[in-house]
């Protein structure tokens, strides 16, 4: 029996332990100094905060609005830590120490480190990725994270939200975020060499950004397990072509867009490219996309394979343009032919220049199972037709 007593008490003492060794500092604590008035800059407290955390604390931020002028280096967050928000009423409103022409970045994240319940926004002009994702990481999470580039407030400047390619990255998820406003929500230069395993982005919001959302985009890297499901993208504002997606893929494996509305366009909505395999777009609303480009809504070139196109309402009644529902090409002489492109059970409605597809022979199976509306028919609500 003293032995019985003996290891509980020593059971309960580590269990102690381990629970003290998990602290909760409060942002606005005397010991910090933040001030959540909106003017007061609080980065000399962030950083304070950040010297004080230890693998597995957290750091709780209040209500309000905390100003914080970036320098040029940003702001390195601890490993094992977790900032803490409440969602919707606590806001990081970031400005400059520079002119608008320097660059800017706010944190440096290190592994196993979640963003909760924050709103992340641009209050100045400046050229920003605001969260590179860079060297060897792992275990990154965003829960409830709204970024708001302003774009339209300051359009001069290039707004990132997140960049990723340089180094090792592994199981980053976006849960419930919104990204508004920005350049490129998510992106990877061509240049990068890097390699991205094991993304998931889920019901999350994508709204006014001027580049591609998230654009996957690993020519000379590696890319693979990225899943996009359940997801809203709208009215993007990209003016040019070869950006501009909801979610683009280049030279990315084993890879999902799922059952994600997508509406107002002006390029491609989901695009393949450049050497990607087994990748499925499945269950996906597109209504209005390519509408300033006459590529494809949805759209898979140069050497692409094992790609499957089903169960997808693609509905262009609001295009004016001739573009095509599905394009299947090379790209160019200078590129093979995508294979092994499936093109199934898809409701394809077409306006009044649209075409429905355009699949390259060689690029895959006959489609098989399609509903196919023509301009005739286009005034009908899809629920009413065959």
């Amino acid at each position: 029996m003293m032995t019985f007593r003996l290891l509980l008490l020593l059971g309960t003492f580590t269990f102690l332990s381990q629970a003290a060794a998990a602290g909760e500092y409060f942002f606005t604590d005397p010991s910090i100094g933040a001030v959540a008035d909106g003017k007061t800059d609080n980065r000399a407290a962030l950083r304070k905060a950040f010297d004080k955390l230890e693998p597995g604390d957290t750091l709780v931020l209040p209500a309000g609005a905390y100003r914080i002028e970036l320098t040029e280096s940003p702001l390195t967050v601890p490993s094992g830590i977790t900032l803490l928000g409440q969602g919707g009423q606590t806001r990081l409103l970031l400005a400059t120490t520079g002119t608008e022409k320097k660059f800017r970045n706010l944190f440096k994240l290190s592994s196993d480190v979640t963003l909760a319940g924050l709103t992340i926004e641009r209050v100045e002009a400046f050229p920003a990725v605001l969260l590179p994702m860079f060297g060897t990481l792992e275990n990154i999470t965003f829960r409830d994270v709204e970024i708001v580039g302003n774009a339209d407030q300051f359009p001069g400047t290039y707004c990132h939200a997140m960049q990723v390619g340089f180094g090792t990255l592994k199981d980053l998820k976006l849960n419930r975020i919104a990204i508004r406003g920005c350049s490129f929500g998510l992106f990877q230069t061509n240049d990068a060499t890097g390699t991205v395993e094991d993304v998931l982005v889920e019901h999350s919001t994508f709204e006014q950004n001027r580049a591609s959302d998230l654009e996957f985009n690993s020519p000379k890297g590696k890319m693979r397990n990225i899943i996009v499901r359940d997801c809203t993208f709208r009215d993007n504002r990209c003016q040019t072509p070869g950006a501009g997606f909801a979610v683009g893929f280049a030279n990315v494996a084993d890879s999902k867009v799922e059952r994600c509305d997508i509406r107002n366009y002006g390029s491609e909505a989901l695009h393949v490219e450049d050497r990607s395999n087994n990748i499925s777009l499945t269950g996906n609303t597109i209504v209005h996309g390519s509408s300033r480009q006459t590529n494809g809504v949805v759209m898979v070139l140069s050497d692409s394979t094992n790609v499957t196109i089903a169960d997808n309402v693609v509905d262009a009644r609001a295009n004016d343009n001739k573009t095509n529902l599905i394009l299947v090409t090379a790209g160019g002489t200078q590129f093979k032919c995508p294979s092994q492109v499936t093109v199934r059970h898809n409701l394809l409605i077409n306006g009044p220049k649209t075409r429905t597809w355009y699949l390259q022979p060689g690029s895959g199976p006959e489609p098989e199972e399609n509903t196919i509306v023509t301009s005739e028919t286009k005034d009908a609500p899809p629920g009413e037709m065959n």
